[in-house]
């Protein structure tokens, strides 16, 4: 049978009227209309007219529920419903009466973990830790019960000395208690934020105090520090959610890394920080029995200069520096931290051979070249209280100019290590020490010559002056500071003052350069220096250059000899300025020497003059092979085979005031003269007449020497 369109019509309406009533049943639990268009009872017309809608009885005054219940419309009718935490004594309707009863959650089904103590109260409970316990919600992280407790061992007082040189120690010691007291009050993620803070804002001030520590206090101090850190950090975990939680600060970067139970989304945890990252399987996070498992990584800014004086051991180390027999004795192993300190752990402690390795990767600069360059991957070993670099369990998978990756079997705080081998001979620590003592002698008697020697007063002899006296200094701060790294800051303000008082000493030849040109070249011109210009070249100058040089770098004062580091080429903060002087007084020396060859071409020349100027431009000359080569030598002593210039650098640099010495005074002849003078003049043990010998001999000499200072000057 073929259904016809009005058939099709009267169904189609018949199912949209059913739709209808059904849906109107369902909100309102009323009928569509009664057989004579009324609504049933309890319903009331809809504002639309076309159905019937439940009258909201819960709104009329006179139904009360009480304050523990809730008042729900059914059908015309209502019901009160007890809030959480309360139950109902029996079903009841259309009462006023509050018949909701609190239900006891530390009864039978008690609802805090076993580590807390359950406390019920008016509608609900507390679950109350013991002391030493702090309160987390294990719920976060998939747990069954919400509210746990964790037992906090806290650290017991330093039995460190502190009148003993272990005032780091414990003062560290002191305030991390403080912060295990604070954690016993967490209450919100705010309060665990705000520990994690402190906690970084007492990193940041240990790291800034330990600048000015010993080399043992130091390792000390860092050994306790990090073990310290991370077992309070493991404690703390406790109180975060699941996933991601990170927080930084001005020397540190933390992140931390939580699944929680029946989380088996990823197989490895992944951190990621600026210059550190981490990757690790969570089989060697995980232990059985616990609640959820971590990963964290703490980076250290600034920490790998304090730990850069430590012993290494494992084979890469040994083989760093290992030359033929006859070199043997002359080669000392070396190493600089090239990476920040990174400290991996996770959430137990047992973490000396893990079920599988953990990968961390260290971006670094790029490392200047030095003999025998090795990059070594290491880890902080602990060892009675203090601590040294270890290579055992980690090995180096790759390694580029700006990004080293490391494997370890164990959890620790790993850093990359550029190993290399000075050049070391105790001959050259002889020669140094004899050389500058003897120079300090010469430069003491050329600056009391200067002072007094009346012959060769002038504005050359002003500038020899205080060429020697910042030689002089140079030399005094270097014999008594250099090599002596054990106090950091210290070091660095040796190899400040040793840089301005080396740039003073070519600043000084470089006004003596200036002031031969003006001389020679500039005769028939006012060429004279004024004493304002020389001191405002001669020492404001080496102050602006090296108050550049600590802006833009200040770490690179203090190696282990407290000099200038080589480190992104910040030694060229001396080496610059100091082949400029070199350049210009060359080409000054240059011209000079064009200039005396013309005048001497001359057809009258005053030859007088001329052959002073010549000597003088001779003596200038010299001094700048002895002050310049001596630096030249040096830039090239940093290869394999070096030894041979390791000698003539020391022997040049440590005997400059005695070349000094020699070229300005014992060379010079009206020095000479005055010398004896000064010598006859206190030598009263002769008889009178061979006083009146010498006398007149020295008179005469005198005579000569006046005559040869009006040709030449000397």
């Amino acid at each position: 049978m073929v259904p016809t369109p009005r058939l099709l019509l009267a169904l189609g309406l018949l199912i949209i009227r059913i739709h209808f009533t059904a849906v109107a049943q369902d909100e309102n639990c009323c009928d569509y209309y009664e057989k004579d268009g009324n609504c049933t009872e309890g319903c009331e017309p809809c504002p639309s007219g076309d159905f019937c809608c439940a009258i909201n009885i819960c709104q009329k005054s006179e139904i009360k529920c009480g304050s523990h219940a809730t008042c729900k419309n059914r059908c015309g009718d209502y019901i009160c419903e007890c809030l959480k935490g309360f139950s109902p004594n029996t079903t009841f309707k259309n009462s006023t009466e509050n018949n909701c009863k609190d239900i006891n959650e530390c009864g039978d089904k008690n609802c805090c973990d076993p580590t807390a103590t359950c406390e019920n109260t008016i509608g609900s409970y507390k679950c109350i830790c013991p002391t030493g316990h702090f309160k987390y919600n294990d719920a976060v992280r998939g747990g069954r019960n919400a509210i746990k407790c964790k037992a906090i061992s806290i650290p017991a007082p330093s039995d460190h000395n502190c009148s003993d040189g272990q005032i780091f120690l414990c003062n560290f010691t002191t305030e991390v208690r403080h912060l295990y007291n604070s954690s016993l009050n967490m209450r919100t993620s705010g309060d665990v934020e705000i520990v994690l803070k402190s906690l970084l804002a007492l990193l940041d001030s240990l790291m800034s105090l330990m600048k000015t520590a010993s080399k043992v206090e130091r390792h000390n101090t860092v050994t306790e520090m990090m073990k310290s850190v991370e077992d309070f950090l493991r404690v703390l975990a406790f109180a975060l959610p699941s996933g991601l939680s990170s927080v930084s600060s001005e020397t540190t970067e933390l992140a931390m890394y939580i699944r929680g139970a029946g989380s088996q989304n990823q197989s490895s945890a992944q951190l990621v920080q600026n210059e550190t990252q981490m990757e690790l399987n969570w089989d060697a996070a995980s232990k059985e029995g616990e609640a959820f498992s971590l990963a964290g990584l703490l980076t250290y800014h600034g920490l790998e200069h304090m730990m850069s004086d430590a012993r290494v051991e494992g084979e890469e180390w040994e083989q760093v520096g290992k030359s033929p027999e006859w070199l043997q004795e002359v080669r000392k192993p070396s190493y600089k931290v090239l990476s920040r300190v990174a400290a991996a752990f996770v959430g137990h402690n047992e973490t000396k051979l893990l079920n599988s390795p953990v990968t961390v990767s260290f971006n670094h600069q790029k490392p200047d070249w030095k003999p025998g360059m090795k990059v070594i991957c290491a880890f902080w070993k602990p060892v009675n209280g203090s601590g040294h670099w270890s290579e055992k369990g980690c090995t180096r998978l790759t390694s580029t100019d700006s990004q080293t990756v490391c494997q370890c079997t164990h959890m620790t705080s790993f850093a990359v290590l550029m190993a290399f081998y000075d050049i070391e001979d105790q001959g050259l620590d002889v020669i140094t020490k004899v050389g500058l003592v003897v120079s300090l002698v010469c430069l003491f008697l050329s600056i009391l010559t200067f002072l007094f020697c009346r012959a060769i007063r002038g504005i050359r002899t002003t500038i020899h002056l205080h060429l020697c006296l910042a030689l002089f200094t140079a030399d005094v701060i270097f014999l008594l500071g250099a090599r002596n790294p054990s106090n950091m800051i210290a070091c660095a303000i040796v190899a400040g003052l040793l840089h301005y008082s080396f740039l003073s000493v070519f600043c000084w030849m470089l006004l003596e350069g200036v002031e031969l040109y003006l001389m020679v070249v500039q005769v028939f011109k006012t060429h004279s220096l004024k004493h304002w210009h020389i001191f405002l070249v001669g020492y404001g100058l080496p102050a602006v250059l090296v108050g550049i040089s600590a802006a833009i770098n200040s770490k690179g004062y203090g190696n282990k000899n407290c000099w200038l580091t080589r480190d992104g080429g910040f030694l060229w903060s001396f080496l610059g300025p100091v082949s400029l002087i070199i350049m210009v007084n060359a080409i000054v020396f240059v011209v000079t020497v064009w200039k005396l060859s013309e005048k001497f071409a001359d057809i009258n020349p005053n030859m007088g003059k001329l052959k002073k100027e010549r000597v003088l431009t001779i003596t200038a000359i010299a001094q700048l092979c002895i002050l310049g080569t001596t630096w030249i030598f040096g830039m090239f002593q940093f290869s394999d085979h070096t030894l041979v210039m390791s000698y003539i650098f020391t022997i040049l640099n440590s005997l400059q005031g005695l070349f000094i010495f020699l070229l300005h005074c014992l060379l010079n002849k009206q020095v000479r003269d005055e010398y004896y003078r000064c010598f006859c003049k206190f030598n009263k043990d002769h008889s009178s007449d061979k006083y009146s010998d010498m006398s007149s001999t020295a008179g005469s000499n005198t005579l000569r020497a006046q005559k040869s200072s009006r040709e030449s000057g000397m």
